[in-house]
């Protein structure tokens, strides 16, 4: 019987190079984010032939919550793997747990002879300085607004669920949060998800690459929220591209009160549940409701979903 491995537990594992670390998850949620050394060998493939496909005696098998890999792991030892492992909670608790997790680098596009080079606009933007990473625009963020609120990591650790050991990776930039870690956060510091995402630096005009969008993706790569306004303005309303995988769901934690979004469906169909409620969406339709209860955005459908929202806040009067 294959054996069931904790994050914890398989964390030595990996770091020593102990065992073939072979994620049967889709291309397309391995790019997103995946353990460290990881091959992407999706479960159809390895279905075909376990062993071709294996390498070694010990092999860690992982996808986005457990099911997949268990479904692996069990081929992988009727094929003969003299030890298998399967990760618990996949990538998801992974995440999770404060482990690293790896993207790989996407490769840069040369413009063909007959085209115009692109105008790099980051370089007139930032006074010739590269911008930081998401991950490090997140922890610097959360670094300031910890430090204004005279807050130790054990106690924000407290107040939002997060682990210790996560929160301070993701201060120092070594791990990408994902939404929701983002939205608990900006529940405890009571700030705009914006708050946690923005950089210091003003512009008056701005082009917004969709090559170079920072974008916040789950843990499991079936939902990613891109920012389609400057993060460095303050705005009373803030624009979003989401992403919903097939076959995926998306569950969100009640925001601020007030807070109000308004989506429309660009591509594909989505249902929206919110105050015990359900509405379903085809493309074109949109809907408008008050986000400060929990939520969720559900694609049942064998067809990604694209859709755009926009988020208002209610802010408290200043003190006079």
């Amino acid at each position: 019987m294959p054996r069931i491995l904790s994050p914890r537990e398989a964390e030595p594992l990996v770091a020593a190079g102990e065992v073939d670390v072979v994620d049967v998850r889709e291309p397309d949620e391995w790019a997103a984010g995946h353990v460290p050394g990881a091959r992407l060998v999706p479960l159809g493939e390895l279905r075909d032939d376990p062993r071709a496909r294996l390498r070694g005696d010990r092999v860690l098998l992982v996808c986005a919550r457990g099911s997949r890999s268990l479904t692996a792991a069990k081929l992988s030892e009727q094929a003969g793997v003299a030890e298998v492992y399967s990760l618990e909670g996949g990538t998801i608790a992974w995440a999770d747990a404060g482990l690293p997790v790896e993207r790989p680098q996407a490769p840069r596009r040369e413009p063909a002879a007959s085209e115009p080079a692109a105008r790099d606009d980051s370089a007139a933007s930032s006074c010739g300085l590269p911008e930081p990473t998401l991950d490090a625009v997140v922890g610097n963020n959360l670094r300031a607004l910890r430090g204004r609120r005279d807050l130790s990591l054990d106690a924000l650790a407290r107040q939002t669920g997060l682990g210790r050991a996560l929160l301070g990776q993701i201060e120092n930039g070594r791990v990408s949060p994902s939404v929701s870690v983002v939205w608990k956060l900006a529940q405890a510091f009571d700030v705009p998800f914006s708050a946690l995402l923005s950089t210091p630096q003003r512009v008056a005009t701005r082009v917004m690459r969709a090559a170079e969008a920072r974008r916040l993706v789950s843990p499991d790569g079936r939902f990613s929220s891109r920012a389609l306004y400057p993060l460095n303005e303050e705005t009373s309303a803030e624009f979003y591209e989401l992403f919903f995988a097939a076959h995926s769901r998306e569950d969100a934690a009640a925001h601020r009160p007030g807070t109000k979004e308004l989506l429309v469906v660009t591509a594909g169909k989505l249902e929206i549940e919110v105050g015990g409620e359900r509405f379903e969406l085809a493309r074109g339709d949109a809907i408008s409701f008050v986000a400060d209860v929990p939520h969720s955005y559900i694609n049942r459908g064998s067809e990604d979903c694209w859709a755009n929202l926009v988020m208002t806040y209610v802010f408290a009067a200043p003190p006079t």
